[in-house]
């Protein structure tokens, strides 16, 4: 380049519109509390306006002790003493609605503060609403101990609006108390153009359902899904072809989790979410052995370590861990198997090829290594465990085939202790506060107190009249009689029979149960007198109100009487194989081979079985 031409480029740099570095932002709504602004940025306060200056005030005002200009013309909004017996709570907002604002480009609001000798407790802050649903919360002004808090002056603050709302408002908030004083002006909706798309954008999406196993038997078992989300859309509702829905509600709260329940696996169930601007579908389609009887089982969870398992010199997460036990009676080839933890990030450990847990032996899946004991039977987990101490959690221990076998679930861990069975291996007994059962926070590798009965399945079925009782057991030592229980409400039981030790297989049948609802559980008892109790399983008695017609039939099959709009029915062959599944008062049984079938209705605290033939 010539070197002549370089005073001319300087000049030209020196004199450029300052418009040429940016774009420009044009005005599209203002508050400055004066008589005139237009267009005007509307405002509401859940309390209503008060004072002029004094003591206290939330009002429009033209000068208060300290202030003595607006930022912008001649009046601004005071905040001084807000907490007071006006007022009645102690903090007050004012929200700047800007309504729908999709079409605008680089949309934001800027706002005008000051604040004198704001204290500690004090605060001065906003929080930006996106298309109904509140982005945390931002402090601005922290008031201080010992000391007062004040602006130099006016200070402008920009909050930017992201690209995909629909509509947008800023709520102002003062906590306040005392002669304090806060002040707002020259509140603006600022844009660059007008030109942005109005395209609906849904602001949910949908992440990973976590899926639980209700029970581990042969048969059909149900399923409870944990489907976490991101985002909130107003007017949205959560529908499923099957299933009981809960959890949060994302046309109300953003970021948060549906639930979805009694899914019986082998079927396709669909929840959908549709309403504002969505309509999203999630197929969710689960094989008929999802949930896989095993004699493995998860033990022992340490989410929250508080002591120092792994031998490192320290405690931090390295510390968590999972125990798998053999409850049964034969070695178990655990190669390929592996532990997962709920935030479906893929294994967390997977088993090498060989790894043999003998019977009553256990297994401890380590978040990360140390000095441990060379005898403890451990592996260390791929990175870590990352186990949830604060919020649900689920643990899963899948076969090399992807099917769940054992699985354990918490809704927040317990803080420095584990959660166990007790004794090891008892699943009736559900997981317990480990200083509970042993005193001491953990037992890592640490041999306690052995199932002396291992129980395999037990159930409690309603023959309208009278209930009947199943069990099963695996493994028997020094077993020597089941006391059967019985309850009403489940706060206090009563022996109802004894059945003597025997091959494995009992039964039981409660010829004078209670109308209604009957809790029953095993006790256990060994010939040194220790006991183990079993249970509880719940079953309701409905003195005939569910009627099952025609039987026998050769095509449809109707059902009469009491049935909630949620019970779930399936037909069963005699071998316990379920054939078909269903909702309401009728099912077509026209394609079944001629036999003898149960139907068996299941709801949330009890199940009926019911038997009929098909000619």
């Amino acid at each position: 380049m010539n070197a002549h031409l370089y005073p001319c480029l300087l000049v030209l740099l020196l004199t450029a519109s300052p418009g040429t570095r940016g774009r420009a932002q044009d005005t599209i709504a203002r508050q400055n509390f004066e008589p005139v602004a237009q267009p005007v940025l509307t405002y509401t306060t859940e309390t209503a306006p008060y004072g002029s200056g004094g003591i206290p005030t939330w009002n429009v005002v033209d000068r208060i002790r300290g202030i003595e200009d607006a930022a912008d013309g001649t009046r601004f909004w005071a905040a001084r003493d807000v907490e007071n017996t006006i007022s009645g709570a102690p903090r007050s907002a004012i929200t700047f609605d800007a309504g729908n604002i999709c079409s605008l480009t680089s949309a934001r609001f800027v706002f005008a503060y000051r604040v004198v000798g704001y204290d500690g407790g004090d605060d001065f802050g906003y929080v930006l609403h996106l298309d109904g649903f509140p982005e945390p919360e931002v402090i601005l002004i922290d008031g201080r101990n010992g000391g007062g808090i004040s602006t130099d002056g006016w200070v402008y603050d920009t909050v930017a609006i992201p690209g995909t709302a629909q509509t947008a408002a800023l709520s102002l908030f003062f906590d306040q108390n005392g002669d304090d004083v806060a002040a707002i002006d020259d509140v603006q909706l600022l844009a660059t153009g007008n030109q942005g798309s109005c395209r609906p954008i849904c602001g949910i999406r949908l992440g990973e359902p976590v899926v639980s196993c209700e029970s581990f038997t042969p048969d059909a078992d149900e399923l409870q899904l944990r489907i976490p989300y991101s985002g909130g859309e107003s007017g949205v509702s959560v529908t499923s072809s099957t299933g009981i829905i809960g959890g949060d509600d994302p046309a109300s709260q953003a970021d948060g989790t549906i639930t979805l329940g009694r899914l019986p696996e082998g079927e396709v169930h669909v929840l959908r979410v549709k309403g504002g601007d969505c309509d999203l579908t999630l197929q969710l389609a689960y094989p008929a052995d999802w949930c896989t009887p095993s004699d493995l089982v998860i033990n022992e969870v340490l989410a929250d370590p508080g002591e120092d398992i792994n031998g490192d010199g320290v405690i931090n997460g390295a510390d968590e861990f999972v125990e798998i036990y053999n409850r049964g009676t034969v070695d178990h080839d655990l190669g390929g198997h592996t532990v997962h933890e709920g935030s479906n990030s893929g294994a967390r450990f997977t088993f090498p090829a060989g790894t043999v847990l003998a019977p009553n032996a256990t297994f401890l899946v380590l978040a990360g290594g140390g000095s441990l004991n060379p005898d403890c039977a451990h592996g260390i987990a791929s990175g870590f465990l990352g186990l949830n101490n604060d919020s649900p959690e689920t643990v899963t221990l899948r076969d090399p085939d992807g099917k769940v076998i054992a699985q354990f679930s918490v809704e927040d861990a317990p803080a420095g202790e584990s959660l166990v069975l007790s004794p090891d291996g008892n699943l009736d007994g559900g997981y317990q506060l480990h200083t509970a059962v042993a005193g001491t926070p953990s037992s890592a590798c640490v041999e306690t107190a052995r199932l002396p009965v291992v129980l395999q399945s037990f159930t409690a079925t309603s023959l309208h009249d009278a209930v009947r009782l199943d069990w099963r057991t695996t493994q028997e030592t020094d077993n020597e009689v089941f006391v059967v229980e019985r309850s009403k409400s489940g706060r206090s039981f009563r022996e109802i029979g004894r059945v003597p030790a025997g091959n494995g297989r009992y039964f039981f049948v409660d010829y004078a149960p209670f109308p209604g609802q009957n809790i029953y559980r095993l006790r256990q008892l060994d010939t040194d007198g220790q006991e183990t109790v079993f249970g509880p399983r719940l079953v309701r008695l409905d003195s005939g109100t569910v009627r099952v017609y025609p039987n026998p039939t050769s095509g449809k099959l109707f059902l009469s009487g009491e049935i909630e709009p949620d019970a779930v029915a399936s037909v069963h062959r005699p071998d316990g194989r379920r054939v078909l599944s269903f909702r309401g008062g009728a099912v077509n049984v026209r394609a079944l081979p001629a036999g003898v079938y149960y139907l068996r209705i299941r709801r949330a605290s009890s199940s009926e079985s019911f038997r009929f033939i098909k000619e």
